[in-house]
């Protein structure tokens, strides 16, 4: 599994392995498991901060949080990845606000149990938050080593689906922390037969943000 805490050193290998091993190109694919429509806004707050992602046409995202912004055209995945077959950036070019590494995708599970456990992995960074019916929103911020100058900013966008559905109740869920405007996302969805590229790696034990873990060590 790519691990969800970063710092420095993470962040640039992930990512560079990542670019090599599953990327196809900063375009749609007919199998892409996305989250965003064209025009769909995403306000998502976590103990990290705001951020809102706007979708635009194709694999376009923009993303604008407290004094930083950044529009991406991401890269659609070729192999399932860490349970993902969305859109990705491994954060490869910098700008003056710093880099940002990006997901966002479908999620499938056989259970709430095995979707709080996949959250607990890297929560004690990512801090993830999420409403009732599934939407993920996770934000970290990381200040590199002298290899890699500048913020690295962390993004994800996840829908849970579990048996090929958005769940209704989900323990820990706070429907106020996520926003969503202009558009909706399909209550309904069976993961696409595609090849694995990184299995899926659960935690320990269920993710709760009223008691999340007290350190990195603990994920």
């Amino acid at each position: 599994m790519l691990q969800r805490t970063f710092n420095a050193s993470q962040v640039l290998l992930a990512g560079l392995f990542v670019f090599m091993m599953g990327c196809s190109g900063r375009y749609l694919e007919p199998y892409s498991e996305v989250v965003m429509s064209p025009g769909m806004r995403i306000e998502g707050t976590n103990p990290n901060g705001t951020v809102v992602v706007t979708a635009g046409d194709g694999t376009l995202r923009s993303y604008e949080g407290d004094g930083w912004e950044k529009s991406i055209r991401l890269i659609s995945r070729v192999t399932r990845w860490d349970g993902s077959l969305g859109l990705y950036d491994p954060a490869g070019s910098s700008s003056p606000f710093g880099r940002v590494l990006v997901e966002e995708g479908r999620l499938h599970f056989s259970s709430v149990d095995q979707a709080m456990r996949y959250l607990y992995v890297g929560s004690f960074d990512t801090k993830p938050v999420f409403t009732n019916n599934g939407l993920v929103f996770t934000y970290s911020i990381a200040k590199p080593r002298e290899s890699w100058q500048g913020t690295v900013r962390a993004v994800e966008i996840w829908q849970l689906y579990i048996n090929g559905k958005r769940p209704t109740s989900l323990p820990g869920a706070d429907d106020r922390a996520i926003e969503v405007s202009r558009g909706s996302i399909p209550d309904l969805s069976q993961p696409y037969p595609a090849p694995v590229g990184n299995y899926m790696v659960l935690g320990h034990k269920p993710y709760d943000p009223r008691n999340p873990p007290k350190s990195a060590f603990d994920d």
